[in-house]
Parts: structure tokens; sequence; C-alpha cells
């Protein structure tokens, strides 16, 4: 069966989208969770070093350059999986749903651990960032300031929301470039007729 039969039979529908979000964002939201929890026991267990670049800091920088790359293991996934054929609008579709999974999975799945494991898991992430803003060689009212911007952000209520609220476009805009490069690299062109 050629190339062009295949894309006459396959009709692109949304339905077709989730084996492929579901399957990478769960694989993507379970990295990004467990080396949240690395990086957060990392700042738990460290000693209060008065830097900027603590451990818990780091992690969302490492983070982020992790999860970028599942809008393109998407756009693979679905194209070895589902339809080699996929143009670049139903990539960045694919790229940025991608990145909402990851975020909502792994903000559940970090309420989970402290619901259910940890309970004061925040609370010592807190702590632990307060203590190392502490050691700063910094005007006390900065370090102040600082320690309330940082206890007002990971108030509970609120942090679940903020996460989800600015977690998903980020996320996701990084997952519709990637995939978007994906598209390009792993999708079969369309042969033009005249």
């Amino acid at each position: 069966m050629s190339d062009v039969e295949i894309k006459s039979e396959d009709k692109f529908t949304f339905a077709n989208y989730w084996p492929s979000l579901v399957i990478v964002g769960a694989i993507f939201s379970l990295i990004s969770f467990v080396v949240g929890l690395f990086f957060g026991y990392q700042q738990i267990n460290s000693e209060p070093a008065g830097s900027f670049f603590s451990p818990f800091m780091l992690s969302s920088g490492v983070i982020c350059l992790l999860t970028a790359f599942a809008g393109m293991v998407t756009v693979w996934h679905y194209t070895k999986e589902i339809s080699p054929f996929l143009k670049l609008g139903q990539g960045a579709a694919l790229g940025f749903l991608t990145g909402a999974v990851i975020t909502v999975l792994s903000v559940i799945l970090s309420e989970l651990w402290v619901m259910l494991f940890d309970p004061e898991y925040t609370e010592k992430i807190l702590q632990s960032m307060i203590a190392n803003i502490e050691a700063m060689d910094m005007p006390s009212s900065t370090r102040e300031d600082m320690i309330d911007a940082m206890a007002d952000s990971m108030d509970t209520q609120q942090s679940f929301f903020r996460q989800i609220f600015w977690g998903i476009p980020v996320t996701g805009l990084l997952n519709l470039l990637t995939a978007l490069i994906g598209v390009k690299v792993f999708a079969k062109k369309d042969e033009e007729t005249f």
C-alpha cells in the first residue's frame, strides 16, 4: 500500500491525538515529577549557602529543558503509530496539548505526593529557602521582601492554580516549537499533483 493510499484512508480526527498525547505526556510528566522531587529533597538537605542558585531554583530550568522535547517525541510517536502525514498546524496542536498534559499530570502527582507521602514537603522546602535567603549578603529589607514573596508564592491553594495557570502556556509553547521541528523531521510530505 502506498503512502498516498494510507493518507486517503486515515482521516485526521482529534481522537487520533490521544494515544500519543497520553503516552508521551505521562512519561514526561513522570520525568518532570521525579526530577522536581530530586531537586526538592536536595534543597531540603542542603546547607544554606547564601547563593541565588539553590537546587530548587535550578530545578525549574532543568525540568523546562527536559520537558521541552516532549512535543518532538509526541510528533515522532504520532507519525510512527497513527499516520506518517502531519501538517504543521496539527503538529503545533499536538505539541501544545502535550505541554498541557505534562503540566496537569505533574502538578497532580506533586499534590498527591504531598498529601499521601510527605505532608511537610512544602514547609521543609520553604524553611530551607528562607535559611538560604537569610544567609545572603544583602540588606535586611531586601531579604524580608524576598522571603515574603516566596512565602506567598508557595501558599498551597494558590500554588496549585498558579502552577496550572503558568505551566500550561509556558510548557505548551515550548512543546509547540519542538513539535514544529518534529513535523519537519519526522512527518512525510504531501506529494503535490498538478
